[in-house]
């Protein structure tokens, strides 16, 4: 049996009210998604931010460390030269 003009205009009407439903549903998580996609943006920025001062620090501290050991270097150094003039000091009987 075939519909008639009336009946097949009312299921083209829930067609295309189906349709509208989807498109507002579709542009609802649409802009839920673009504000989702903008937070991401700005946390990976500050990130971002946030590495570039870590590896700044990262930096200061490898700088710190590598300082560190040259004085405990020069430490040793100076207490060598110091034992070696009280050395020389005893030697002399001084």
């Amino acid at each position: 049996m075939m519909a008639t003009p009336l009946e097949r205009l009312g299921l083209l009407e829930q067609h295309v009210q189906r349709a509208v439903e989807l498109i507002e549903t579709l542009r609802g998580e649409r802009a839920r998604l673009e504000r989702e996609n903008a937070e991401l943006l700005q946390q990976l920025e500050a990130q971002g931010r946030e590495l570039g001062e870590l590896r700044a620090r990262l930096a200061g501290l490898a700088q710190l460390e590598a300082d560190h050991r040259r004085l405990l270097k020069e430490r040793e150094e100076l207490l060598a030269q110091v034992e070696g003039i009280l050395k020389e000091i005893e030697r002399l009987g001084v």
